[in-house]
């Protein structure tokens, strides 16, 4: 049998929505095993804290279950202590072969038929670090050397595709954290492509449509409830130029649209983003950020809430009637805020608090 779907698999695996669960599947059936798996561990977190992606015989499940709740204390095996890209033997695994007793064998490997055992590390410069463990029960032959150097092969494969899945991944990251902070701030983000197509949608930016129906997503391209015209010539424009331009749609209330064209790549395929569309809804999401403003400029409990309520726009009246103290309460407690945040009026105050970290709790 060829190689070849392996490698391919080892190099398709970082796009998979589980990591390799394609390679893992197909190593299974090129070595006749019962169980194969990928495990990915931290040298700085417990045995027990792994993501792994596995596949093996149905009847294999329920004793592999026990792992975890009767067998992880017993593992022996010496993952960050094995050599990586070496192929081993459960036997050749560093203090095994000297054990007096052997609980994890006797009492997990064999019981669950995981007589023949091949296990090796794979690292990336990154540190990311993954061990591909492949059994056989008592009634299959040992694993020969053909085995061996099938993976000895793919562990050279996989420090490349490690090197790209701990890339994305870190990306991944990212991407998250400036999502949440761009949604904490009612920010919301659409990419479009080269031919203005709408690629994705955040979750902010949903919210943000449903809330002020300005503007839509139909047949894959977005559509502004009035003055649509404007907004599909700026999209043209901005895709054959590169200014930054703004829109806003709607009254008062409505949408504020910032649509920033990326520069063309020739190694940008047909459906990458091209344009990416901030929108915010001018009125200000009213999120409980009282603590961290208290925390950050040294207020008081109360003082943190009017100040709050202010930068959401309510007078001092409003304020003052909603948080239930005195009007005058809240003009001494509004001084000594104007104080604490360095501003000197309600409108700075607004900027002051809205550009705070206080905003992304």
């Amino acid at each position: 049998m060829t190689d070849e779907p392996l490698l391919l698999a080892v190099q398709a695996g970082p796009l998979e929505p589980r990591p390799w669960s394609g390679f893992v599947s197909l190593l299974r059936s090129r070595l006749g095993a019962n169980l194969a798996n990928l495990i990915f561990r931290s040298p700085d977190a417990a045995l027990g804290d792994a993501v792994e992606v596995q596949d093996s015989e149905a009847e294999l499940d329920l004793l592999r279950s026990r792992y975890r709740a009767d067998f992880l204390a017993h593992d022996p095996i010496p993952y960050f202590d094995m050599t990586p890209g070496r192929v081993y033997a459960y036997d050749e695994l560093d203090g095994v072969a000297a054990l007096e007793r052997d609980p994890f064998r006797e009492e997990y490997l064999r019981p669950a038929d995981l007589e023949h055992f091949l296990i090796f590390r794979v690292t990336e410069p990154g540190g990311c670090n993954a061990w591909i463990t492949v059994t056989r029960g008592r009634a299959a032959a040992p694993f020969d050397d053909d085995a061996r150097l099938l993976c000895e092969r793919l562990a050279r494969a996989l420090v490349p595709a490690l090197g790209c899945y701990s890339a994305l991944l870190e990306r991944s990251v990212e991407a998250q954290i400036y999502r949440r902070a761009a949604d904490l701030l009612s920010f919301g983000v659409i990419t479009l492509d080269g031919k203005g197509r709408v690629i994705a949608l955040d979750d902010a930016a949903r919210r943000r449509i449903a809330e002020v129906p300005e503007l839509s997503v139909r047949n894959g391209r977005l559509q502004a409830q009035r003055d649509d015209a404007r907004l599909q010539r700026i999209i043209e424009t901005a895709l054959r130029g590169s200014a930054v331009e703004p829109l806003h749609l709607g009254d008062t209330d409505g949408l504020d649209l910032l649509i920033v064209p990326l520069a063309r790549r020739a190694d940008m395929g047909a459906r990458s983003v091209r344009m990416m569309v901030y929108l915010s809804a001018r009125a200000p999401a009213d999120r409980d950020v009282s603590a961290p403003l208290a925390a950050l400029f040294g207020l008081s409990g109360t003082q943190a809430r009017l100040a709050m309520l202010l930068s959401h726009g309510r007078t001092l009246a409003e304020a003052a009637s909603e948080i239930g103290i005195t009007e005058q309460t809240a003009r001494t407690y509004s001084k000594e805020i104007y104080l604490r945040t360095g501003t000197t009026r309600q409108g700075e105050l607004i900027q002051r608090i809205l550009t705070s970290v206080a905003m992304l709790s």
